[in-house]
């Protein structure tokens, strides 16, 4: 068993989707296991919430198993798998917001977030360490308010440091309409975080 389990962790991402088609749970497992923390990564950077990225997590590589069948090799796997993460992630976010019925949603949860973490006493949190997590959290509210295409683009590129032809193939776009979405999205965190800077809190 573990002879088959360290072949199949050398086999490529293409003939392991097609062993899940097959309904090979070793595939699948080999599969999740190389892709599991980038997918978390990606989502709770999108989300915002370890808990909610964790659910979302295991979300997307459900959807990996049932619809394994549909993948045709046109796209590299990582691709294919990406482009379901953030569908899922988008789906999820509007889906939250209409049973919260807010537009604000996003800006109320990070002041949510900010506000529960940076309340505690000081003496519990050296101040260097402090700063550091205040700096965080104002350069990801920044990034949360972003427009889903332009937050989704960043994310790739900043976070997961995908070309522009690789976040196309998995937002399904041209490669011009990446670098537009990235220069937009510069521009609006740049807005967004000028007035922190100049009061010297980034």
């Amino acid at each position: 068993m573990a002879d088959h389990n360290l072949h199949l962790d050398q086999e490529a991402d293409e003939t392991l989707i097609k062993k899940v088609a097959l309904k090979d749970e070793f595939a699948f497992r080999a599969l999740f296991n190389r892709y599991e923390h980038k997918i978390f990564n990606l989502v709770y950077r999108y989300i915002g919430s370890y808990h909610e990225a964790e659910e979302l997590t295991q979300d997307v590589f459900l959807k990996i198993y049932k619809a394994a069948k549909t993948f045709k090799g046109k796209a590299k796997f990582s691709t294919w798998l990406y482009r379901i993460a953030v569908n899922v992630c988008k789906k999820y976010k509007r889906k939250k917001r209409l049973i919260l019925r807010s537009l604000d949603e996003d800006a109320t949860l990070a002041s949510t977030k900010i506000a529960r973490e940076f309340c505690a006493p000081e003496s519990t949190m050296p101040d260097k360490i402090f700063k550091q997590k205040q700096k965080m959290a104002i350069i990801q509210n920044a990034v949360d308010t972003l427009p889903p295409n332009q937050k989704i683009a960043f994310i790739l590129s900043k976070y997961e440091g995908y070309s522009y032809a690789e976040i196309a193939g998995i937002i399904n776009t041209s490669i011009s309409a990446v670098e537009s979405l990235l220069v937009r999205a510069k521009q609006n965190l740049k807005k967004k975080l000028m007035p922190f800077k100049e009061r010297g809190k980034i």
